[in-house]
């Protein structure tokens, strides 16, 4: 019982001194090994209520709920902590010491001895104190180490920011496919109610005598295609909502069923500022040049470090204990002796290593040329910069060219396929005549939604290669409004999506 109670208490006292690290574990439904007997908690990634989910809203659910980037915001805190650890260096080492010994001699087979001289005694000895050592001095390692850790927490700050600035890019990606796939199912079930309703017209004439089979069978054919377009668009659309929910976190990896999207958004009408406040931008606020930046820093550091080894360390010792001795002697006339003392002890103690078999120089060597590396990282990592965002800004300008481009073609041919319908009806135009005009009309539409969708994905493209987007900055506040499953401001602005998901095209259609 008293065991307990003292395991208990050195528990809780080594709590209080090394503190708790409090964080909200991740879903219960990961920590389980199968999928049917799944953990279930109370918390919900998608707030309640929620009927149509924005991009700027998922984004912001992807921030508050990813595993992934919740991982990487435990590893700065370790960072930190790493860092606060070496400000122990300065202090002094303080332990409480405490020993018991006991010897006994037992003297025999004497020859030649007095045995007075030589008595049987059994002698316990205690010490009981304190020590204190301190490092004086260490050739500025110390210092240099501590700055080195402080650029390795900079450096996992700016892992995570780009952990932030990745996934937000990835979110625009899958939900920007959804939207893509949302419109060729569009696409396909119309295609199919066109082909269907040439069918009919062309069994209505086939019955009469007044068309050949050959007219019905192509149009059956049609419908075939058509409708495989549109099953293609439905898997598509599962597979990247499948992909947007593991962005956010949810631990079943799908959206509702009834779940609307924004609808694509329009061509824009302004132009781009010139590249150069791109360029600037970019290479002031990307998060990845930082993180090498930071590196750099560290390298620095510990180059610094390795050259204090050539330095003389001063440690300053010093200790109080107080002593207990007993001496039993067992011989022809018993006797012991019993006293206590205390002790108390210092020194500075200096040592300089003259000579280590070129250890320290090839530190130092090893340590410029860590420098050397990381240089040439900053360099490699500046210009890809560079060159993403450049190619980012030609890729969202050249997707506006082909927007507008394929928005006046799609028109053309639409009003070019209604004409043809009619001359084919009139039977002023051949069957061949009537299907290309439908498959060009199809084609443009669906190159009208990807050059629509290319927009949407280069404008995104562009503000992750400059880190320009504000979405999920303040981390903390995203957390608290997603753990109080509260709506987003972004979510409770929007206004119904004009496009319905492909499985409620295909009902209507």
């Amino acid at each position: 019982m008293r065991r307990s109670f003292y395991h208990v208490a050195m528990s809780v006292f080594l709590l209080g001194v090394a503190g708790c690290y409090n964080y909200d574990p991740p879903q219960a439904a990961t920590d389980t090994d199968t999928y049917t007997k799944r953990k279930l908690d109370n918390r919900k990634v998608l707030p309640p209520g929620t009927r149509v989910l924005t991009l700027e809203m998922a984004q912001e659910l992807a921030v508050a709920n990813s595993p992934s980037f919740e991982a990487q915001f435990h590893a700065v805190q370790a960072a930190w902590a790493a860092y606060k650890q070496r400000f122990g260096g300065y202090f002094p080492t303080i332990s409480a010491v405490n020993s018991v010994g006991q010897t006994f001699n037992n003297y025999s087979g004497r020859v030649n001895s007095d045995s007075d001289s030589l008595p049987n005694n059994n002698n316990l000895t205690s010490q009981t104190g304190l020590t204190a050592s301190l490092n004086v001095f260490d050739g500025l390692q110390r210092e240099m180490t501590l700055l080195s850790y402080k650029y390795q927490a900079l450096g996992q700050e700016a892992v995570k920011e780009n952990a932030r600035r990745v996934l937000l890019k990835s979110v625009a990606e899958a939900y920007n496919n959804i939207l893509l796939s949302i419109e060729q199912s569009r696409i396909a079930v119309s295609d199919r109610d066109f082909q269907l309703k040439q069918l009919k017209d062309a069994q209505y004439k086939y019955d009469a005598g007044a068309s050949p089979l050959s007219d019905v069978l192509n149009f059956k054919v049609n419908v075939n295609n058509a409708t495989n377009s549109q099953i293609t668009a439905q898997y598509s659309f599962n597979f990247y909502r499948y992909a947007l929910a593991q962005l956010m976190g949810i631990p079943d990896s799908t959206l509702p069923d009834e779940l609307k999207y924004s609808p694509i958004d329009s061509i824009p009408d302004e132009e781009l500022p010139d590249i150069n406040i791109y360029l600037d931008a970019a290479l002031n606020n990307r998060p990845d040049l930082k993180q090498y930046r930071e590196a750099l820093q560290t390298a620095k550091y510990n180059l610094y470090a390795s050259w204090g080894a050539y330095s003389p360390t001063v440690t300053a010792t010093a200790g109080g204990y107080y002593n207990t001795t007993m001496n039993h002697y067992d011989n022809n006339d018993p006797s012991h002796t019993y006293y206590n003392n205390t002790q108390g002890t210092y020194a500075i103690n200096t040592n300089w290593v003259l000579f280590n078999g070129g250890t320290r120089e090839f530190q130092v060597r090893q340590a410029q040329a860590l420098v050397a590396q990381a240089q040439f990282n900053v360099a490699n990592q500046w210009i890809t910069v560079v060159q993403e965002v450049r190619t980012a800004y030609d890729t969202y300008k050249q997707n506006v060219k082909q927007a507008r481009l394929y928005q006046e073609t799609q028109a053309l041919v639409t009003k070019q396929r209604d004409l043809v319908e009619e001359e084919y009806k009139a039977g002023n135009k051949e069957l061949t005549r009537l299907n290309e005009a439908q498959n060009t009309l199809v084609s443009a539409e669906t190159n009208l939604v990807i050059a629509l969708v290319n927009v949407m994905s280069a404008k995104a493209q562009l503000e992750s290669a400059t880190n320009s987007n504000n979405i999920g900055k303040d981390i903390q506040e995203i957390r608290a409004r997603a753990r109080s499953m509260a709506p987003a401001p972004a979510a409770a602005a929007s206004t119904p999506s004009k496009t319905a998901a492909p499985a409620a095209a295909k009902k209507n259609g």
